[in-house]
């Protein structure tokens, strides 16, 4: 009897995460229909806020159903918030620049620095991707990561709540592999790091820069981006290297990803065990 209640349980919340992704996703798509009253000159700046503002009514309206409040699922200033957030953009940076090698290394292209590059420039046009990050992470790191962590456990909760970022960015248009091969293995990453952290600074930290670093590389002259991407010479005789390009950062993010979780998991039940005695 218990162990059927429990299913339910675990089955309700899957289903309540699940909706909550449902419905923050078709308010993001209606209240998308507003930017067309904001200036081009900030339509990302104007997607990212209308993308909070779904987020965060979505994020009420269900707390308010549980009788809970913002800070029961971590959303809250605390004085190391923004520590965490650092920690997190370093942490992505560095990832991402690992994986930048990698994919340098596998393709035939070559980089060199933008002659029309500017970093001011650069850091205003990327500003908008901090809200935009922000919102994703409220979207699936906030709400449905800690109601699916205290009733599926921290492993499926981090690959459900990915899962589901991955079909969120199918709806927007992505196609089903680059929605599965990127978000979705980065969806393990933003959830380790939302669980690590307590929170979603961390999360949206690692985030933002992983969207800052993919903004920094352009394949024009005249691009925001800092550095030029260009295909060499002899790049037609290297078209199979694309494919590797694609898959094996990809594979190794997931690899990655999975090392630390299990680590993780490992360094948390051996901390129970040891208070548990204790």
């Amino acid at each position: 009897m218990e162990a059927t209640l429990e299913r339910n349980s675990k089955s309700k919340s899957v289903l309540k995460a699940i909706l909550f992704c449902v419905v923050f996703t078709v308010l993001f798509i209606v209240l998308s229909f507003t930017k067309s009253f904001f200036p081009n000159n900030v339509e990302r700046l104007a997607h990212g806020l209308i993308g909070m503002a779904a987020a965060l009514a979505t994020t009420f309206l269900f707390l308010k159903f549980d009788h809970k409040s913002f800070a029961d699922i971590g959303l809250q200033w605390e004085q190391k918030t923004l520590l965490r957030f650092f920690i997190g953009f370093v942490a992505g940076i560095i990832i991402m620049g690992l994986l930048a090698t990698s994919v340098l290394y596998f393709s035939a292209v070559t980089v060199q620095a933008n002659p029309s590059g500017n970093i001011l420039h650069f850091l205003l046009l990327t500003a908008p991707l901090l809200p935009l990050a922000f919102m994703e992470e409220l979207g699936f790191r906030a709400y449905p990561l800690q109601l699916l962590k205290d009733k599926v456990g921290i492993r499926f909760s981090i690959f459900i709540t990915s899962i589901l970022f991955a079909l969120y960015h199918i709806v927007n248009g992505w196609s089903v592999a680059s929605s599965f091969l990127g978000p979705a293995v980065w969806g393990l990453v933003f959830g380790l790091a939302a669980v690590y952290a307590k929170g979603i600074a961390m999360p949206t930290g690692v985030h933002f820069a992983a969207n800052v670093t993919t903004a920094a590389f352009s394949t024009a002259d005249t691009a925001a981006g800092l550095w030029i991407v260009k295909p060499l010479p002899n790049a037609a005789t290297a078209a199979g290297a694309s494919v590797w390009a694609t898959l094996l950062p990809s594979a190794a993010l997931f690899v990655f990803a999975i090392i630390c979780l299990e680590l993780y998991k490992k360094q948390s039940t051996n901390s129970n065990h040891a208070w548990t005695k204790t």
